[in-house]
């Protein structure tokens, strides 16, 4: 059968489109980036796909081990099942969801409201999946006793960027170095998470159940909307509201703001600081193209973001000038490129041995 004329069941069962979603294949991306521009009629199929397979990839509570092996060979008999431990993040490559976006990006913001309504109907359409889903739905039915909420803890390293797919059909991409935890399956009138990092979230609707992001004092309440939210330690906290409305607000002051599209706040966790700004999309969102920017950043400041980018510790082996700041524009650069790049204009060498860069500065 042709691609081409692939439906989203087809498109989960592919094992080369399975290695260019959740293992980024170098094989993989050149072909659908190209069968994206060939078939963007395909691409609301890709995209369903791509977050059913999302979903599935992640170690979900009350299945048991061998239900999941079942799962998976019934779906494809070569699929390779990997057991993860309950915190360990799943980390998938952002170059996928880029490639759609860049593809689709209009008809991606129509199609997400009605995405579990449609990944509903792909698990009826998988009908090999029935049998194990009621006898896994069945034995938990079966268990009377309470149980504690358990906490999930996701992050994701320094050098990588993930994309996780929650309970409620949100998704949440996170920053390297950055970290959200949650009460697993939430509660039935709350969907609370703590941030630590930078995120964007696209919240799946659910007027029942406002979804909130604390960062410290500083919480970001939505129902369904899409925003960006830093919060490394020591700096300003951002919210930036791509869609939607959301409603930010500080525990710890009488301080409150909703928000339209487009409009942000800056405040500091340790000071009175509460600015409400309008953002520079580009800018706010550039990690999640790949896309370093230096705007007049002291170098210590700029080698702080090439440690989280690139998962290295930079060491100074003389003094940093105090006066120095650097402003640049790296889209997909390699570290060596970017250090290339810095050193004719802050003039000091460099040499990378393995995870660690140093850098000395000309007299």
């Amino acid at each position: 059968m042709s691609k081409a004329e692939y439906s989203v069941e087809d498109f989960i069962l592919d094992p080369e489109f399975r290695g260019w979603i959740l293992d980024n294949s170098k094989e993989g991306k050149a072909y659908w980036e190209n069968f994206l521009k060939e078939h963007p009629e395909k691409i609301a199929d890709i995209m369903l796909a791509r977050k059913f397979l999302i979903h599935l990839s992640k170690k979900k509570s009350g299945l048991a081990s061998t239900a999941k092996e079942e799962i998976w060979t019934a779906i494809a008999g070569k699929i390779e099942s990997e057991s993860q431990s309950e915190r360990e993040p799943k980390i998938i490559s952002l170059d996928s969801w880029a490639a759609i976006q860049q593809h689709n990006q209009e008809a991606a913001k129509k199609k997400r409201t009605a995405w579990r309504r449609k990944a509903a109907a792909v698990l009826a359409l998988v009908g090999t999946l029935g049998y194990f889903l009621a006898k896994t739905l069945t034995a938990t039915q079966e268990q009377a006793a309470p149980v504690l909420a358990e906490t999930e803890v996701l992050q994701a390293p320094l050098g990588v960027k993930s994309t996780i797919t929650l309970e409620d059909g949100s998704v949440v991409f996170l920053n390297s170095g950055s970290k959200i935890s949650y009460t697993k399956g939430f509660t039935d009138s709350l969907r609370l998470l703590t941030l630590e990092g930078e995120a964007y979230f696209e919240v799946a609707h659910d007027p029942s159940r406002p979804f909130i992001v604390k960062t410290g004092s500083v919480s970001t309440r939505a129902l369904g909307t899409e925003f960006n939210v830093f919060s490394f330690p020591g700096e300003d906290v951002s919210i930036s509201l791509v869609k939607g409305e959301v409603l930010v607000s500080r525990e710890d002051a009488d301080l409150a703001q909703r928000l339209a599209p487009g409009e942000g706040i800056l405040t500091s966790l340790e000071s009175g600081k509460w600015e409400k700004t309008e953002f520079d999309a580009e800018r706010a969102l550039a990690w999640m193209n790949k896309t370093l920017i230096f705007d007049q950043t002291h170098f210590g400041a700029a080698s702080k973001k090439l440690e989280a980018w690139f998962g290295v510790e930079v060491l100074f082996e003389n003094k940093v000038p105090q006066s120095l700041h650097v402003s640049g524009r790296f889209v997909d650069e390699s570290l060596e490129n970017i250090l290339e790049g810095l050193s004719y204009s802050s003039r000091f060498k460099y040499r990378i041995e393995g995870k660690k860069v140093y850098i000395q500065f000309n007299p």
